[in-house]
């Protein structure tokens, strides 16, 4: 999920000081538009299973139309230079962002980088009561289920589980589109505040 440009570099743990030994990747590498999966692995680990067989487990790799479809996505991040774009939208989202908090006390927390964010929704910003625990059931999970409802009714389609709605606009998409999905996520944000005491 924080591959690909999406967090403003090619993968999310460049903003940090650390090399990974291994990177598992699916969607991004073809936009999502064909299942493929892949790892890169250090060379450390690559040096010392060069002469063994390695199982990975993949159940989704070397495809001809998969790798066509990645190679062809790869393309376009590259040439395009998406993971420009990723950077100033993401401020221009943690912007806007901070003016929701203000306005619904339903927010509990927001974490963004480039384009890849979380609003975490709950009860009472004191205590962090949140609208579902974490792997809650789906009866416990009323609240956020209206959310997302009213998110998808709107317009918005995104991913909400427990009490997360996670914000990952499309990585061309601009201010003006940015504005119109903070226009829907305030108007969803209304029934979650509901529940707030």
């Amino acid at each position: 999920m924080s591959g690909f440009c999406r967090t403003g570099k090619w993968f999310g743990y460049e903003h940090h000081d650390i090399e990974p030994d291994i990177i598992s990747m699916a969607k991004g590498i073809t936009s999502g538009y064909i299942p493929l999966g892949g790892i890169m692995v250090s060379d450390k680990i690559s040096d010392s299973v060069a002469d063994r067989f390695l199982p990975l487990g993949l159940t989704y790799n070397p495809h001809a139309v998969a790798c066509a479809a990645a190679l062809a996505a790869l393309n376009i991040y590259e040439n395009e230079r998406l993971n420009s774009n990723a950077e100033p939208m993401g401020f221009y989202t943690d912007a806007c962002l901070k003016k929701l908090i203000d306005k619904y006390p339903s927010i509990g927390d927001w974490r963004n980088t480039g384009m890849l964010g979380c609003l975490e929704l709950v009860k009472n910003r004191d205590t962090k009561e949140s609208m579902a625990s974490f792997n809650a059931s789906p009866s416990e999970m009323s609240i956020i289920n209206k959310v997302g409802s009213e998110l998808r009714a709107l317009g918005m389609f995104t991913y909400t589980r427990w009490n997360y709605t996670f914000v990952a606009p499309p990585l061309i998409a601009n201010e003006e589109e940015i504005d119109e999905g903070m226009d829907i996520i305030s108007k969803a944000l209304l029934i979650a505040d509901e529940y707030c005491y």
